[in-house]
Formats: structure tokens, sequence, C-alpha cells
């Protein structure tokens, strides 16, 4: 597949260079006017504090800074963001054959002797038919169709879904088998593909069939085949491991035991398993790399780094995520942080400037 991006679109080096609005190709009357506008501050998730300058965002046009709002150095955890980065693990093993992506998993790997009961294996029930695309869902929108009916788990124990503040979703779905227990509860209740619901349940169980298929860290996978090759060195990211999660009764303050779906196995063969729903620990400056990424549709210095159709942006709960759009080429990273027009959506790719202030390409030249 052959990727083109213009000539005036270029690369960070060891760190974004800023620029003029004008030289980006923006009204800067226009972009001011704009700025004034926003209230940017630190957000506030399940009790979690982001005052001071514990938050920060990132906006680049054509691989230039173009503005930042608080410390764009701040590393936090970005909530459902890492969704996007086990997209990425999910392509890289389609790339190099070791998965097909609409085989069932059970092929692969079966959880036989390692999940913690019978009914979970992927052999069993409606597992039978559970493909690799069915858990993380389609890149258009952001369902999941694996059958996986939870969200959180403290919000499962109360018979609901945890997405009823989002999406208005009433109580457990009515397809469920609700025991009120997330963490026996955590299986495919339904036909794969059939029912369609966001779930951060079957990216964990993801996670863990990915860990079994890499043989190895699936976080150093991202660093090697990803980070290393957009300039995010690994010193300056973490990715919490899914049992580390678990046992956080208060990982956010306001909303214990928010994580009890997390089950066994927490290490596969050796290799601890990270945390597919998310809870990426890293900066907005390293976040707008991601999105410039996705932007470019995964060229990177005339090197195509992943096929562009394991890209995708994503949002997380906490007011973080990235993300990237390839008509005037910016990109966003954004660390909980409020204030900002809202991208909530996982497969949104517009740019989160208004139309009008796009006056021309970037004519800075590097």
């Amino acid at each position: 597949m052959t990727i083109t991006v213009p000539d005036w679109v270029t690369y960070p080096d060891d760190d974004w260079e800023q620029t003029t609005p004008e030289e980006t190709g923006l009204d800067h009357d226009r972009f001011r006017q704009w700025l004034a506008g926003l209230d940017v501050r630190g957000a506030s998730f399940g009790g979690e504090d982001h005052s001071g300058d514990k938050y920060g965002a990132v906006l680049t046009r054509g691989g230039y800074l173009v503005h930042s709002w608080g410390d764009r150095h701040y590393s936090h955890h970005t909530a459902s963001v890492g969704k996007a980065l086990t997209w990425a693990v999910l392509g890289f093993a389609v790339m190099d054959g070791l998965i097909d992506p609409d085989e069932p998993i059970n092929r692969y790997w079966t959880g036989h002797g390692e999940l913690s009961h019978p009914h979970k294996y992927l052999t069993e029930g409606h597992h039978k038919t559970l493909t690799w695309r069915h858990l993380v869902g389609k890149r258009t929108e952001s369902l999941h169709w694996g059958g996986f009916p939870m969200e959180i788990g403290n919000r499962w124990a109360e018979k609901r879904t945890g997405l009823e503040e989002r999406d208005a979703v009433p109580g457990v779905a009515e397809w469920a088998n609700w025991t009120g227990d997330p963490y026996y509860d955590c299986y495919s209740h339904v036909e794969p593909g059939t029912k369609g619901l966001y779930s951060s349940a079957g990216f964990w169980r993801l996670g863990q069939a990915l860990t079994h298929v890499w043989g190895r860290d699936i976080k150093d996978v991202v660093q090697e085949r990803l980070f290393d090759r957009i300039g995010i060195k690994a010193e300056r990211w973490d990715w919490f491991a899914g049992g580390w999660v678990k046992n956080q009764k208060y990982f956010y303050p306001t909303l214990p035991d928010s994580y009890t779906y997390l089950d066994p196995p927490y290490e596969i063969a050796g290799n601890v398993v990270r945390s597919g729903p998310g809870w990426v620990v890293w900066s907005a400056s390293d976040m707008a790399r991601f999105g410039h990424l996705n932007a470019t549709r995964g060229l990177w210095k005339g090197e195509q780094i992943i096929d562009p159709d394991w890209l995708r942006p994503h949002s997380g709960g906490n007011k973080s995520g990235s993300s990237g759009e390839s008509r005037y080429f910016t990109a966003l990273g954004v660390v909980t942080t409020q204030g900002l027009p809202e991208f909530r959506h996982a497969t949104e790719t517009r740019s989160i400037l208004p139309e009008e202030l796009f006056v021309g390409p970037v004519s800075r030249t590097p």
C-alpha cells in the first residue's frame, strides 16, 4: 500500500518545533479569538486531582507545535486511550501473519487452565465463534461486538453497565446473564457479532489473547514496532498491568472496585498482561506524536510503520485522548484536560479547529 502526504508535512525529532499560527497556515486573528473563547484547565474524573499544572494538551499541524495548554510533558494514565495501542498490537500481529483477525480466537488461545472458570474458556458457549475483530469492533464506530456486556465492575454489581452517564444505556443489557459478580460475568453472553456495546471487559480478554500470541509483553511490542520509530523513548511512558489495576480498590478514589472484572491470568508464559482496556501513562506531547501518525496514515519519515487500517484515535473517560486527521494534518494529545472541543467518539478524525481558521498549508521550511 502506497501512502502519500503533502510535502509540507514534517516530523518531530527529539521534541516538537513550535512555530507561529501564520506559518502553519492559520488565520492569526481568528485563531487568537478561538483561543480566547476557551476555558482550558485540569479535569476531574472519579476523584482524580488535576488542579494546578497536572494536565496538558498539545495541538500540532503538519508536524509542528501550534499551541499547548498546561504542562505538555505531564504524564498520567489516560483511561481508555490505551485501546488505540491495543488496536496497533493486533494490527502488527496481522501484518506479521501471526493471526487472521476474522478467525476464532480459540484457534490461537483457548484459556484452558488459565481463565478462572470453564464457562470463560474460548472453546465454550458463545466464545466458539468469537474473533479478534469482534473484540476490537469496527474502525468506524465505538461499539464492540464480542458479547462482553460490562464496562465498570462496581456499576455492574449495581445492575448497571457502567455506561449510563455517557450513552444513556439503561441498566444491564437485556441480553446479558447478570449475576451481580463482575468477575464471574466477564465472558461472551451472546453470539458474537449480534449485539454491539462498548466494553472494556472484552478488551481485557483481547489483551490476554494477544500476550499469548506474541509470547512477550505487548508493551515491548509497542515500544519496538511503534514508539521507537516515532520518537517516544521507553522511559517516558508506562502501561499498567491488569493485575495491578484490579488490586487498586481506589484506582479512581470515588469509584471503588471499578475494575473487579479483571480476571486471571495476569501473566502468560511469564509475560505480564497489560491492560488492553487502557491505562497507558504518557504525556500530551507524546500522544500528539501518535496523533500525527494517525494523520499521516502510518507514514513516518518516509517509512510505512503500520497499515492505516490498524490506526485509530481514541478518547478516555478522564478527559484524555489522542487524534489525528488527514485533511488539514492536525493532531491532538490531551491528558486530563477539560475545556477543549469534545472528541469523545473513538472514531472521530476531524480537527478541533473550526474550518474557517485554515487559510493555507504549512509554509515553514524545515
